[in-house]
């Protein structure tokens, strides 16, 4: 799909950023808030003598202070002028988060100043929900209703390949398309069950060891097992029908807009549901 966003309003908000002063990572080190939307230890570095982009970050934007501030506009590692339209705007939702950006009149100010060039091009970024009475953004179509998951889980893959599910479904308009949604949110539920499952106390129903990608096997074993006993059983019933209910809408070859959404929502309730029990999940960010 083409961008919507052209590089003529990507610059237009670069260039407001320079102008005024603002630091984009807020009151975080550059590398720490691009770790909250990528992976760098696995993106590479340009420095030779440097093992990857998060080394290389920090040294030259902490040790040296020899890369301009608005270096990562112009990083082809980001791509930020030219990559796909939600990189741009989670980028952006990102600058003005509550964890990067506490001034909330300081993140409104942005965010108004972001939506006056995203408005040419049909995008705008809204607040959908609140962190400790502190707003929360992110983007939005003019004239379409946002959907938005739950607080971030504090697990960086996780919480980055929830966004990308949302991004996608908002944005998807084909059958293939839809159909990576469901690819995608398989992705999410390997993720979550690697944070949490532990073969000493999760144990399979059948007595078969799961795979490190057989996320129905490790998810329904540490169900079994957090939510074990009598009093649970309602919740354990609830996780398992969403787990049962993402896993099965992932490869349908019919995908529609319903069928992804539902999958989506299945996803997200499963990741819900392991936070709550993995004890992070309500914490304050």
């Amino acid at each position: 799909m083409s961008n919507a966003v052209s590089e003529v309003t990507r610059r237009a908000i670069v260039d407001f950023l320079v102008a005024s002063g603002v630091n984009w990572a807020g009151r975080l080190e550059e590398g720490d808030f691009l770790a909250r939307l990528y992976d760098l230890a696995s993106l590479p570095s340009n420095d030779h003598r440097l093992r990857n982009a998060a080394a290389d970050i920090h040294q030259h934007r902490v040790n040296w202070q020899d890369w301009e501030d608005d270096w990562v506009f112009y990083d082809s590692r980001f791509n930020l002028l030219h990559g796909p339209d939600e990189q741009f705007l989670r980028f952006l939702c990102e600058t003005v988060h509550p964890v990067v950006r506490m001034n909330t009149e300081e993140a409104r100010d942005l965010v108004a100043a972001y939506n006056r060039e995203l408005a040419a091009d049909g995008w705008s970024l809204v607040e959908t929900k609140r962190i400790s009475g502190r707003p929360v953004f992110a983007p939005q179509k003019v004239g379409r209703r946002a959907q938005v998951f739950e607080d971030p889980t504090g697990w960086q893959k996780v919480d980055r390949q929830l966004q990308e599910v949302r991004f996608r479904l908002d944005t998807a308009d084909t059958e293939e398309q839809f159909q990576a949604v469901g690819l995608l949110c398989r992705e999410v539920l390997i993720s979550v069950a690697q944070e949490v499952y532990d073969p000493k106390r999760h144990l399979s129903a059948d007595g078969v060891a799961p795979s490190e990608t057989d996320a129905g096997r490790m998810l329904e074993a540490f169900f079994s097992e957090e939510l074990k006993g009598g009093a649970n059983e309602e919740a354990r019933k609830h996780a398992k029908a969403a787990l049962t209910l993402a896993l099965a809408l992932q490869h349908k070859r019919t995908a529609d807009f319903r069928m992804a959404a539902l999958c989506a929502e299945g996803t997200s309730s499963v990741v819900n549901t392991v936070a709550v029990l993995a004890g992070i999940r309500g914490r304050s960010l």
